[in-house]
C-alpha cells in the first residue's frame, strides 16, 4: 500500500492530496458543516466544541478515519483545503447492522449480498463554494477521492449511504460508477446524533474504472494530460497554420460564400474559421478546424505529410517530429493545471518589508510558472530533448516545483572567474550564495586534503549533475579537480528559460543561470566558459551606458546585470576541442553565472512579472492582459501606452542613441506593475543576447564580440531588430489579443504604437531619419524556417546575421495603421 500522504491525484482542476484531519482543522470544518450548503450532514446547529468532540471520537476509533482534501489548482499555487473525507469499516460501524441484516434476511426482500474485499465506507463533503462557480470542480474532487481509495489505499469496493433526498449527490455517485444495493434504497440510519433515511450504494473498482468519472482523476500526469490532449493538439494545429502562413510556407485561401478559410498541408486540405490581422497574422479558431477527408487530425502526421512543403530535410524529419510531439505532450500537461487569468492579478502588498518582499517573490514565480505557451512564434518550442517525464515534473518551469541545486567545488586554476565592478568582495559573494552550505563546502574540501582557497564554488542544475557531470566528467571527479559538495538548503524555482533559477528562499539574492545539456528550440542549452570570461564586463559596460541614461531613468527601465560568472575548462573536451560548428556541446557543460534579482529594486506598491504574461490566455479563454487592465482602472489605450513606454521606448532609445540592441522577446523582459499598470521594466539576458550594431561605437578592449557591425549595416538593418523582435515577435500577438478581447481595435492598437514612436521623434529629432522604424515595409525574418531547416543548430551564435532566413518584405503596421483593418 502506498504512502497516502505523499500520493498526488491529477485532475483537470489541479492536483489533489489528502492529509489526516487534525485538531487545528476544527474551526475550518465547523464553518463548513454549519453552512447551508452542507445541510445533509445534519450539523447545522453544531458548536465548535461539538465538532471537536465528534472528530476526537473519530480519530480514536480503530474503524474510522478523517482526512482533509487539499487542492493545488496549478503547480505554483499553495494547497487549499477543499473538503472532508471520512472512511470507515462498514462491517464495524455505520452500516454494520444493515449489512448484517442484509446478509441474513431474505424476508426483507434483500438478495444475498456479496461484497468485494477489502471494502470501505465513505463520506465526502466538498467545502461550500467561495467566489465564482468552477464548472466540474466537485466531480473532479470526488473522482480523486475514489481514485485515492481504490488505487492508493487498495480497497476493491466502496459503500456510500447518502440521504434519499439528496439528488445532487445521487447524480455524482452515478457518474463515478455507484449503483443501488437492491433492497437497501431506504434504510434508517442513526448517524452523528440524528436519524436519516439513507440510500445505500456500492461501487467496485471495475465499476469506477468504467465510469465517466475515472478519466477525471489519475495517479499519472500522462493520463491526466490526456484530458487536455485534444484541446492542446487543436491549439497547436491552429498555431501551425498561423505561423507557417505568416512565414509564407502555406498559402491560405478565403472563401466568401462560407466565410471560411482553407489551406493545404501536404496532401491534406484543412478548412477553418479565422480572422486576418496585419503582419499576415491569421488568428485561427482551433475548434473550427476540419479536414476535407474527414480523417482525424494529428499534428505530427500533418507535418510529416507536408515535410517537403515545409522545407524539412529527410535527415531532420524525425528530430523535428520528436520536438513537436514533446511540445504537444508538454502543452497537454500544462493545460490540465493552468490557473485562471483572474487569479494572476497583481496582489495587494503587506506593509511589512519582509512580508512584502515575500509576496513580491511569490507573485513573480507564480506567474512565471503559469506560462505555458513558450515562444509565441515557434511551433516546436518545448522539445526539451533529454528530459524524462519524471525530470520534467521536477524541472520544467510550468511544473512550478522548487528544487535544490547542486554545488561543486572546481579547481580555480582550471576556471574562468569573472566579476562585475559592483562585486567588491568575491569571496564574501560566494559565501553568501552558498548560505547554510558554506561550512559544508569548507569541510568537504578539508576532509579530502584540499585547500579551499584553490577552489571556486560552481552551481549545477540537478539534471546536469545526474545526467552529465557525474558520468562524462568522472575523470575530473577522480582527480579532485571537481569535488561534489552537496545540494543547496535554499529552494530555487526554474524559470521559463529552463536553465535559470530564482532563489525562492532568499529572493533578494541573484538568479543562478546554469548550463544544462538539454536541446530545446535548436540549441543545447550550455554556457560557454569563453563567454563567461567577458560577461560581467559586458554587463558593466552596458550598465554604464544605459542604467544612468535620463531616458531610461524616466521610463523606470533597468538592466538586470550578470555580475559574477564561472566557467570550467580543465577537461579533455577543452583540451581536444571539436570544430566550431560542432553540435557536441561538451565544452559548455560546466559554467554558471549570477544575475541581479528584480525584487530588491521594486517599489513598496509594485510587483515584477514576466512580459509573457501579456499574452497569457487561460484554458477558459480569458486573458491576463484584460485582467491587469481592469485592475488598473485605466482605459485600454492608456494602459497600452504605459506598456510601450517601458518596453518599446527603451528598445528604440538604446538603438538610436547607443547602437545597442537587445533580444526583447517576452521571456527576456520583466514588467513592473503597480495595481496592474505598467510602471517600469527590467531587461535581462545581456551577456549572450545584447549586441552593438553601429561600427562607430568604440568598444573597450576585450568586449569586441559585442560589436557585430563591421561598417556595412544600414539604418534599415538596425531598425530590423525592432521590426522583428518587438513588432513581429510580441506586439503582433498582443494586437490580435486586444482586438479579440474587445479592448482596442487593431487600428487603434497600431495607431497608439505609432504615436509612441512619433513622440520619441519629437524628443529626439532625426531618429526616424537614421532608423526607418515607420518605413512602409521591412524584411520578413522567419524563425520557424530556421528550425525546420536544422532543428539541431538553428543559427551560428558567432555570426547570427548570416544564418537568418528572409521571406521577402512585410508591410509595416506602424507606417499606415489604418491599412491593417480587415
Amino acid at each position: 500500500m502506498l504512502n497516502t500522504e505523499r500520493d498526488e491525484i491529477f485532475t483537470p482542476h489541479g492536483t489533489v492530496r489528502l492529509r489526516p484531519l487534525t485538531p487545528g482543522d476544527t474551526e475550518l470544518v465547523h464553518g463548513w458543516l454549519t453552512d447551508p450548503h452542507c445541510a445533509f450532514w445534519g450539523m447545522q446547529q453544531a458548536s465548535v466544541n461539538d465538532v471537536a468532540v465528534e472528530y476526537d471520537r473519530l480519530r480514536a476509533s480503530p474503524h474510522e478515519e478523517a482526512w482533509i482534501l487539499e487542492l493545488r489548482p496549478y503547480p505554483a499555487a499553495p494547497r487549499r483545503p477543499m473538503g472532508i473525507v471520512e472512511d470507515y469499516d462498514p462491517r464495524r460501524v455505520v452500516l454494520d447492522s444493515v449489512l448484517a441484516g442484509a446478509a441474513s434476511s431474505e424476508a426483507a426482500g434483500v438478495r444475498e449480498l456479496t461484497l468485494e474485499e477489502p471494502i470501505r465506507g465513505l463520506h465526502f463533503l466538498v467545502a461550500p463554494p467561495a467566489g465564482a462557480h468552477v464548472s466540474g470542480l466537485t466531480s473532479s474532487l470526488f473522482a480523486a477521492v475514489i481514485r485515492w481509495l481504490i488505487d492508493c489505499r487498495g480497497f476493491r469496493e466502496l459503500l456510500v449511504e447518502p440521504d434519499v433526498a439528496n439528488g445532487a449527490i445521487h447524480r455524482k455517485n452515478a457518474e463515478a460508477g455507484f449503483l443501488d444495493v437492491p433492497g437497501l434504497n431506504e434504510v434508517r440510519l442513526l448517524q452523528g446524533g440524528h436519524t436519516k433515511t439513507a440510500r445505500v450504494q456500492r461501487c467496485t473498482a471495475s465499476d469506477f474504472y468504467s465510469s465517466a468519472a475515472a478519466a477525471r482523476a489519475s495517479l499519472s500526469p500522462v493520463a491526466n494530460a490526456l484530458c487536455a490532449a485534444e484541446t492542446a493538439e487543436r491549439q497547436l494545429i491552429a498555431k501551425a497554420i498561423r505561423e507557417f502562413s505568416h512565414e509564407r510556407l502555406l498559402t491560405p485561401s478565403f472563401h466568401p460564400d462560407s466565410e471560411r478559410w482553407s489551406v493545404h498541408l501536404g496532401p491534406r486540405e484543412l478548412s477553418f474559421s479565422a480572422h486576418q490581422y496585419g503582419l499576415e497574422h491569421l488568428e485561427v479558431v482551433p475548434e473550427s478546424i476540419e479536414a476535407a477527408d474527414a480523417a482525424p487530425l494529428h499534428l505530427a502526421e500533418l507535418i510529416a505529410g507536408a515535410a517537403e512543403q515545409l522545407g524539412i530535410e529527410t535527415g531532420f524529419l524525425h528530430t523535428y517530429i520528436e520536438e513537436i510531439q514533446a511540445t504537444l505532450a508538454g502543452r497537454a500537461r500544462a493545460l490540465a493545471t493552468r490557473p485562471a487569468a483572474q487569479s494572476l492579478r497583481a496582489p495587494q502588498l503587506a506593509a511589512s518589508a519582509q512580508e512584502r518582499a515575500n509576496a513580491q517573490a511569490d507573485y513573480l514565480v507564480s506567474a512565471e510558472s503559469a506560462m505555458y505557451e513558450g515562444h509565441p512564434g515557434f511551433l516546436a518550442n518545448s522539445g526539451r530533448g533529454g528530459m524524462s517525464l519524471t525530470e520534467l515534473r521536477a524541472y520544467a518551469p510550468e511544473a512550478g516545483a522548487d528544487v535544490h541545486i547542486v554545488w561543486l567545488a572546481a579547481k580555480r586554476e582550471h576556471c574562468v572567474v569573472a566579476a562585475s565592478e559592483d562585486v567588491a568582495d568575491l569571496a564574501g559573494f560566494f559565501a553568501e550564495q552558498l548560505g547554510d552550505l558554506e561550512p559544508r563546502y569548507e569541510q568537504a574540501l578539508a576532509e579530502l586534503g584540499c585547500d579551499p582557497d584553490d577552489y571556486v564554488p560552481l552551481p549545477l542544475h540537478p539534471w546536469q549533475w545526474d545526467n552529465c557531470i557525474s558520468t562524462i566528467f568522472f575523470a575530473q571527479l577522480i582527480s579532485r579537480d571537481l569535488v561534489y559538495i552537496g545540494t543547496s538548503s535554499d529552494l530555487f524555482r526554474p524559470q521559463q528559460s529552463l536553465r535559470t533559477f530564482f532563489n525562492h528562499s532568499r529572493p533578494a539574492l541573484p538568479y543562478v543561470k546554469t548550463a544544462v545539456g538539454i536541446r530545446n528550440m535548436g540549441f543545447v542549452r550550455g554556457l560557454s566558459p569563453a563567454y563567461m570570461e567577458t560577461t560581467p564586463a559586458i554587463n558593466d559596460w552596458l550598465s554604464q551606458q544605459l542604467n544612468v541614461d535620463p531616458e531610461f531613468r524616466a521610463c523606470n527601465v533597468r538592466l538586470l546585470k550578470e555580475i559574477v560568472a564561472v566557467g570550467y575548462r580543465g577537461d579533455t573536451y577543452h583540451r581536444h576541442p571539436l570544430p566550431a560548428d560542432s553540435t557536441s556541446g561538451r565544452e559548455k557543460m560546466l559554467s554558471a553565472l549570477w544575475r541581479d534579482s528584480p525584487v530588491p529594486q521594486l517599489s513598496a506598491t509594485s510587483v515584477a512579472v514576466t512580459l509573457a504574461g501579456c499574452l497569457y490566455v487561460d484554458p477558459a479563454g480569458e486573458s491576463l492582459a484584460a485582467e491587469w487592465i481592469a485592475q488598473s482602472s485605466l482605459p485600454p489605450q492608456e494602459w497600452l501606452r504605459q506598456l510601450l513606454d517601458v518596453y518599446l521606448v527603451p528598445v528604440l532609445h538604446a538603438l538610436a542613441q547607443y547602437g545597442i540592441v537587445f533580444m526583447p522577446h517576452s521571456e527576456n523582459v520583466i514588467l513592473e506593475l503597480d495595481n496592474g499598470a505598467p510602471v517600469g521594466a527590467f531587461f535581462k539576458d545581456l551577456g549572450e543576447e545584447a549586441a552593438v550594431v553601429d561600427a562607430r561605437v568604440d568598444m573597450p578592449a576585450g568586449l569586441e564580440r559585442l560589436q557585430v557591425d563591421h561598417g556595412d549595416f544600414t539604418g534599415a538593418q538596425r531598425a530590423l531588430s525592432i521590426h522583428t523582435d518587438v513588432l513581429d515577435g510580441v506586439l503582433r500577438h498582443l494586437a490580435a489579443l486586444f482586438d479579440r478581447e474587445g479592448l482596442l481595435t487593431e487600428t487603434e492598437f497600431w495607431l497608439t504604437c505609432r504615436e509612441v514612436v512619433l513622440d520619441y521623434e519629437r524628443r529626439f529629432p532625426g531618429t526616424l531619419e537614421k532608423l526607418p522604424v515607420l518605413a512602409p515595409q521591412f524584411k520578413h525574418s522567419c524563425l520557424n524556417r530556421l528550425q525546420l531547416r536544422n532543428p539541431l543548430s538553428m543559427v551560428n551564435l558567432g555570426d547570427q546575421e548570416s544564418s537568418l532566413i528572409y521571406a521577402g518584405d512585410m508591410d509595416n503596421p506602424l507606417h499606415s495603421p489604418e491599412s491593417t483593418a480587415r
